[in-house]
């Protein structure tokens, strides 16, 4: 199929199926996992409702089950498949509760950025399991949320294997086996413990220097 387009006085043949004339829009598939939140909070009070937790990517949403514990530590365990566009820069992790009249509202929400599990430092089929802030409608921080994210890989792809492995090897990121949570490092801002400010965990921190000064003579 050709086009022709008329610029100038001057007369351009375009081809339009030629397959190195555009580029497709790829898509991968991501597993979540939306595990728990702690420390929940409405108007700086800790949470006593029943929550469920929403997936956001782009125009698509999931929600999980509701969590009837009443606590301000919900755990949902909520697995899911969604589909996404490697164009796309954030996803979005919700928090709801309900209330006994059965009236649906919005305790916060953290925006993920895509490339804490896609891209360079992160290879397909990695499973990483990272937590963020949740903030309100204000900006102010309203609790904590767990979750876990894989890219799935592709089935005829066996390069992910071995970049899997060797990153998995240096990641604190645990690339197997169940989540647990380690009281003895706790979910906060900073250097030590699981940064929550929506950056994944990486093996390396950084180390304090020492700024040796000679006396000049």
């Amino acid at each position: 199929m050709y086009i022709l387009i008329q610029k100038q006085l001057m007369i351009y043949i375009r081809r339009t199926d030629h397959p190195r004339l555009y580029t497709p829009i790829m898509t991968k598939t991501l597993e979540i996992d939306v595990r728990s939140a702690e420390g929940l909070k409405l108007n700086r009070r800790l949470l006593n409702k029943k929550t469920f937790a929403v997936v956001r990517i782009g125009e698509k949403s999931r929600t999980s089950h509701l969590d009837v514990s009443r606590g301000s530590s919900p755990t949902w365990d909520y697995k899911l498949e969604m589909p996404i566009n490697v164009s796309v820069q954030f996803i979005y992790v919700e928090v709801w509760y309900r209330t006994s009249s059965g009236r649906e509202k919005k305790i916060g929400e953290a925006k993920i950025p895509t490339s804490d599990f896609m891209g360079r430092y992160s290879p397909e089929g990695h499973l990483n399991f990272l937590c963020y802030r949740l903030r309100d409608e204000f900006g102010d921080k309203c609790g904590i949320v767990n979750v876990s994210i894989m890219v799935k890989p592709n089935s005829t792809d066996e390069l992910f294997k071995s970049s899997s492995k060797d990153y998995g090897a240096c990641s604190s990121q645990v690339g197997t086996g169940p989540w647990r949570h380690r009281p003895e490092a706790p979910c906060v801002d900073g250097y030590g413990g699981r940064i929550v400010t929506g950056v994944p965990v990486w093996c390396v921190l950084q180390r304090p220097t020492i700024e040796i000064r000679v006396p000049r003579m």
